[in-house]
């Protein structure tokens, strides 16, 4: 197959949406299919575009970046979240035998839900055009993407039941996978029962729907009880300066602040960590919460994306509820103080995140676009005869 992927992410291989496409892109080349990808760094936007605004333009802007390459030839068009909601309403009304791919990350829907409601909690301001305007875009896109598409794929059940309630069909869904080099790392890493019960991580985006604004207040009541307990914050982004104004100077000593590392540095952080906090209010999948049960630690999750389909409380990780410091540190002390639930919730999570391999993330892509393409032609051709 020839198959044209279009992110809504800079290209980077090792960051959410973007190390998506890039896993995806070799496993099927390796197959022998011809993979081509497009990425937000290869669209130009116009000068006159302000960063306000910029959400606005982009499906507009990457319909007319993707329209320049050979349409006709490719046999599965994949785009992400809506992005080419006006290419494929063109494509669809001249009835094109590509088949047209809407790849939903995380509906957009529930991103901007836990925006308003952290908002209306007082943990986040907004202005009044992201509450009207550039919040509310990204949702409608992802709908109608998936409307004028052929397949819509998802990455968790919550994504599929809003879709499916909103009459969207067919609807996919394929889980992501460990990348390669983590799981190879993982044969080698410190055993859960040698790491300290102390050390606890946290690594992702700094963002309201990751649950950042409940981290600081959880990691306080945690030393209250837990005195000798050390937090790393890394993979955010944001300067380490940044990063203390969210917390109480008298902790900043009891915390490591890693605004960007490498994915060898990630791996040795990871490994010699021991429990995992990632309160995540909404999420696409959470690629740091498998990486971090593949790497052997405990975690502390909530029941959104992976934490909700796959996760079962007290046997693979802890559940807790979003939106709650309290229930957060609550269950980190359980886990610093039960060394027995700690290293079992580590070496049952670490069990199950070898289900989410590359090749079998790669083989349903590949059998999925394959059967979806060819009930399109057979479509295709039924109508024009």
């Amino acid at each position: 197959m020839r198959l044209l992927l279009v992110s809504h992410s800079w290209n980077d291989p090792n960051a959410g949406a973007s190390r998506v496409y890039h896993q995806l892109s070799e496993g099927l080349r390796n197959r022998g299919d011809e993979v081509q990808c497009l990425h937000l760094d290869d669209v130009s936007m116009p000068r006159y575009v302000v960063p306000a605004a910029l959400r606005l333009w982009l499906p507009a802007c990457m319909s007319r970046r993707a329209s320049r390459e050979s349409l006709p030839t490719f046999d599965v068009i994949m785009a992400s979240n809506g992005m080419l909601h006006p290419l494929f309403r063109r494509l669809k009304r001249e009835k094109t035998t590509t088949l047209l791919v809407n790849h939903i990350h995380g509906l957009s829907y529930f991103d901007y839900e836990a925006t308003i409601t952290e908002r209306l909690r007082g943990n986040r301001s907004s202005s009044w055009v992201h509450r009207w305007i550039t919040g509310p875009s990204p949702a409608r896109w992802d709908i109608l993407g998936s409307r004028f598409a052929d397949l819509t794929v998802v990455q968790n059940d919550r994504d599929f039941d809003f879709l499916a309630e909103r009459g969207i069909a067919p609807i996919v869904k394929i889980p992501l996978a460990v990348h390669p080099g983590i799981v190879e790392a993982a044969k080698t890493i410190p055993d859960p029962n040698t790491r300290s019960p102390l050390r606890l991580l946290w690594f992702g985006s700094w963002t309201v729907r990751k649950g950042a604004n409940y981290l600081p207040r959880a990691f306080d009541l945690i030393v209250d009880r837990c005195p000798d307990a050390h937090l790393t914050v890394g993979g955010t982004g944001l300067p380490a300066e940044k990063l203390r104004s969210y917390f109480k100077p008298s902790l900043w000593p009891r915390i490591d602040f890693l605004p960007r590392i490498s994915v060898e540095e990630q791996i040795a952080l990871f490994g010699r960590s021991s429990i995992f906090l990632f309160p995540s209010i909404s999420e696409g999948f959470g690629y740091a919460l498998l990486e971090a049960l593949s790497l052997g630690l405990a975690t502390v999750t909530t029941n959104t994306a992976m934490g909700a389909d796959y996760l079962r409380d007290g046997e693979t990780a802890l559940i807790v509820p979003s939106g709650s410091s309290l229930h957060l540190a609550n269950a980190a002390v359980h886990l610093v103080e039960d060394s027995c639930l700690r290293c079992s919730l580590a070496k049952k999570g670490q069990a199950l995140s070898r289900d989410f391999t590359v090749a079998r993330f790669t083989s349903e892509y590949a059998a999925t676009f394959e059967k979806y393409r060819i009930r399109k032609l057979q479509e295709v051709a039924e109508h024009s005869i």
